[in-house]
Order: C-alpha cells, then sequence, then structure tokens
C-alpha cells in the first residue's frame, strides 16, 4: 500500500504556472512551467511519477481553464479552489499574515493539512455546453459593446436618425443606420431609390416605406449643417467651436428641457437635504467636462465680439453686482444661460438676434 501522500499545489498566472510538490506535508520540490502544451507536459511527467496525486489550484478565469482541460483530458482529478475562499482558509487554517502572497506553497500545505473537497467533473457534453455558452456571453458582451460605440459614432454623424422609428434598436434600423449614416447620403439618394430600399427592409411595405423615407428627408435636413449654423449665429462661436459643441453635445433636439440639457453638461446645481433642511452645493459635473470648457470660451471670446451678445452682458452685470462676486459663479449662470440659448434656437430652428435675446428674456433665459 502507497502510504505516501503527495500534493501539487499550482498557482496559475497568465503565461506561467508555478508548481510547489509536498510528501507527507514536506516539500520537496518547486519550479515554474510555461501554461502550454511543453509546460503542462512537464506537469505531467511527475503527476505519472505518483500514485493518486492530489492537485490543487485556484479559478482564475482564462488561465486555469487550460490548465484544467488538460488535467480532464488525462482524468486527474482536483481541487478547484475559488480565489476569495482559498485566502480565507489559507488565513484562518495555516495562520497566514495578510502581506504573504498566496502562492503555490500555501495552496500545497492548505491540500495537505486540511484536504478540499475534488471538483465535480462534468461529462464532455456539459463541458461543451459550458464553454459555448462562455463564447455566447463574450459575443453578447462583444455586440452591446459595439452597439454603445456605434451610438457614439452616429451623435457625431446623423444624431436626427435615432427619431426615425419607435425603436431605434431593431434589425431594420440599423439596416438603415448602415445605408444612410450620414445625412449628406440621404439627401445625395433619389427619394423612389430610398422607398425602394426601405421596401427590401423585412415587413415594410409600400406606405411605411414611403412615410419612413420623407420622415428620413425631412431629418436628414435637420441634421448638424443647420445646428452649426444657429450655433454660428451666436456671437463668440465660431465654426470650430461650433463643431466642437455639435460633436460634444449631440442632437440636442432630444433634450425635453434645459435643465436635461445642463444635467448632460454637469452644470445642474447639487442638492443637499437632511431632514427639512434643503441647500444648493457645487455644480454635479456629473456630465461632459468639455462642453463646460467649449460654454466657458464662448463667453470669453463673446466680450471680445464686434456683435453684441446678451451673454456676455449678463456675464459682466454679474460681475458688477457685488465686488464679491467670483468669476466661478458668475461664469456657471452665464453657462446656464447659454445652454438655455442654445436651446431655444435650435428646438424653434431659428438664428440668434441681440434683439429678441434682450426683449424677449423669457423665450431665452
Amino acid at each position: 500500500m502507497d502510504l505516501l501522500k503527495t500534493v501539487f499545489g499550482i498557482d496559475v498566472s497568465s503565461r506561467k504556472s508555478n508548481v510547489c510538490i509536498m510528501v507527507n506535508g514536506q516539500k520537496v520540490n518547486d519550479y515554474a512551467i510555461s501554461n502550454e502544451m511543453v509546460g503542462f507536459n512537464q506537469l505531467l511527467d511527475d503527476l505519472k511519477q505518483v500514485t493518486n496525486p492530489q492537485i490543487i489550484f485556484e479559478a482564475t478565469g482564462v488561465y486555469s481553464r487550460r490548465l484544467q482541460a488538460f488535467l480532464d483530458k488525462h482524468e486527474f482529478r482536483y481541487v478547484l479552489m475559488n480565489p476569495l475562499e482559498a485566502k480565507r482558509k489559507t488565513k484562518d487554517d495555516l495562520h497566514q499574515n495578510k502581506t504573504d502572497k498566496l502562492d503555490a506553497l500555501y495552496l500545497a500545505k492548505l491540500q495537505s493539512e486540511h484536504p478540499q473537497r475534488l471538483a465535480y467533473v462534468q461529462s464532455e457534453e456539459y463541458q461543451e455546453l459550458m464553454a459555448n455558452n462562455r463564447i455566447y456571453e463574450q459575443a453578447l458582451h462583444d455586440l452591446i459593446t459595439n452597439k454603445n460605440r456605434l451610438h457614439k459614432a452616429i451623435q457625431l454623424t446623423f444624431p436626427e436618425i435615432e427619431h426615425l422609428m419607435a425603436n431605434p434598436r431593431g434589425k431594420n434600423y440599423w439596416s438603415i443606420v448602415l445605408r444612410f449614416p450620414h445625412p449628406d447620403i440621404v439627401l445625395e439618394t433619389k427619394e423612389a431609390d430610398i422607398i425602394d430600399f426601405l421596401k427590401s427592409l423585412s415587413g415594410i411595405g409600400e406606405k411605411r416605406a414611403n412615410d419612413l423615407a420623407q420622415r428620413l428627408i425631412r431629418l436628414a435636413k435637420l441634421a448638424p449643417k443647420r445646428d452649426l449654423e444657429i450655433l454660428k449665429s451666436i456671437p463668440g462661436i465660431a465654426e470650430n467651436t461650433a463643431l466642437r459643441i455639435i460633436s460634444e453635445l449631440g442632437d440636442i433636439r432630444r433634450f425635453k428641457n434645459p435643465n436635461q440639457l445642463n444635467a448632460f453638461v454637469g452644470v445642474d446645481p447639487q442638492v443637499y437635504e437632511s431632514g427639512s433642511l434643503a441647500a444648493h452645493l457645487s455644480i454635479s459635473k456629473r456630465g461632459t467636462a468639455i462642453g463646460r470648457y467649449l460654454a466657458i470660451n464662448q463667453i470669453q471670446s463673446a466680450k471680445k465680439a464686434r456683435n453684441p451678445c446678451h451673454i456676455a452682458d449678463y456675464y459682466e452685470k454679474r460681475k458688477r453686482s457685488s465686488e464679491t462676486a467670483s468669476h466661478k459663479k458668475a461664469a456657471i449662470a452665464s453657462i446656464h444661460k447659454l445652454l438655455r440659448t442654445i436651446f431655444a434656437l435650435i428646438k424653434n430652428d431659428q438664428l440668434y438676434s441681440y434683439d429678441v435675446a434682450k426683449h424677449n428674456q423669457r423665450f431665452l433665459s
């Protein structure tokens, strides 16, 4: 009868694994192997020298799965430890210090002194199902990531297209986006050709295709070219700044009110509430820092612009209203007014007018 108890503690990392061999609680060898067939075969040679070797390692995701697959292929049983459980057990059972590294030696000691339950090895069919499910989960994650990236790209090229359909996420929607990723492509395409393309999509008939084509053309005409013209009409906003504002804020028409736009840019006030006390703190800064920078840049440029601007007037008035008024408070208040102005002009498809702004503050404030 073989009375020797041989334990292989394996510390798995990305490129290599450290192996510690203990016999009856005494360390007899340690070495490193590469995490590929050459290294695994080196480990296999040692495992075959032992009767009923006990193998223990942590579940480290994709790295440990390669070792698992190799051991399963050669029909070796093993202990697969949850990393958190392994740390707790080595600390509690082996009096490990917090600063000690959880390595192959500690894993081997744990199995030698406090044997852990062997991992349940499922049949090949279930293992294949599990592997395929992991591939599916990764593919699903990649799909969501790519859709989010595509959404951001659309915000730069043709944000209005998101208003084309009630469900801007279905297969037909993405087919239309792929065919018309920019408003210029819509406007350069004959209406009849647009209708033919839409009719080729699943579930879209003649009437629906005509309605969608008309709506797509209208949205293309609303797209950033008009927004660019509107923004450039505001004193202090040149073409470069206007393009950056559009790129950063996207389609402003998607906001229901100016407060939502303020929140997106991050100049909405934080509110502290405790019992019956409510106090406004500093701005939230939850939104885009670039958007806040561009707004401040407009205010500074507007003061130097030849054409008068009610926002620059407002900023100077706030600064003069109190000797202690800080630039920051005046700037934030002016950013609010600028964003409300931008929101109102684009929503109403109007160019900036100093006279209208001065005499219709209820409309633009």
